[in-house]
């Protein structure tokens, strides 16, 4: 099987530092464990330029799709980490599977409003990662094996730059708005206390939205999400046109 190089960069505990460099680049991913404040997360992983991007079509069947992603993985060829090596990441799919997904698998009834209007799974294929190991304490650049020496080399040079100062800027136009009244959340409360009563149901993810114009960089908006609130096993996606998920 072939093996991957290893590049070592300077340990650093906020991963923020390192995707700044990527953070308008084609499928920028960050898997971040929320350092220096967080505690529980060990490792951070960031990536961009997938070498292909995968999402489920409206009609698709998800065994359908799911074999796509199996193929396409298939395709990058499996990879080993050098010896010495414990990362949790050696090139492969990066991406998400929404809930909405799970009508591609079985037939469900189909409530919701698609007003957002994005793909029920998108997945990016990656063949490089910056990868922070924070019980190490070590930085790397992780290069699967396909991967050309000119971009091993254009990535080094990348992160071996200092961070260029960033004037963007994100704020919200108005306040945040829930979907529903105090009393329309009271009353579906109490509805879903009487169905578990009735033994109709064990469990329910109730949940809504909150909703507010706003403008500007996405990538801002997550900073101040996790300055404020620092979460292990949080994540940014950038989407095409500028859009992002954060979670």
């Amino acid at each position: 099987m072939s093996t991957c190089s290893v590049h070592p960069l300077p340990y650093r505990a906020n991963p923020a530092d390192y995707f700044a460099a990527i953070r308008h680049a084609p499928g920028a991913v960050l898997l971040d464990s929320g350092r220096p404040a967080a505690e529980r997360g060990r490792y951070d992983l960031l990536s961009a330029w997938p070498r292909a991007t995968l999402t489920v079509a409206p009609d698709e069947s998800g065994g359908d799709f799911l074999q796509r992603l199996r193929t396409n993985l298939t395709q990058l060829g499996e990879a080993d980490l050098p010896a010495g090596y414990a990362l949790p990441f050696a090139g492969g799919l990066i991406g998400y599977l929404s809930y909405d997904f799970g009508r591609h698998l079985e037939q469900m009834p189909d409530w919701a409003v698609d007003d957002l209007h994005l793909p029920d799974a998108r997945f990016g294929l990656y063949a490089w990662a910056l990868i922070s190991d924070h019980q190490a304490q070590t930085s790397q650049l992780v290069f699967h094996p396909t991967l050309a020496d000119s971009e091993r080399l254009r990535l080094v040079n990348l992160f071996g730059q200092p961070a260029a100062e960033s004037s963007d800027t994100f704020k919200l136009n108005g306040p945040m708005a829930p979907e529903l009244t105090p009393e329309a959340y009271r009353q579906a409360i109490a509805r879903i206390q009487d169905y578990i009563q009735a033994g109709d149901c064990y469990q329910v993810n109730f949940a809504q939205r909150f909703r507010a114009p706003c403008s500007g960089d996405p990538w801002v908006a997550y900073c101040a999400l996790r300055e404020a609130c620092p979460t292990p096993f949080s994540g940014f996606q950038s989407l095409p046109d500028d859009g992002a998920v954060l979670s």
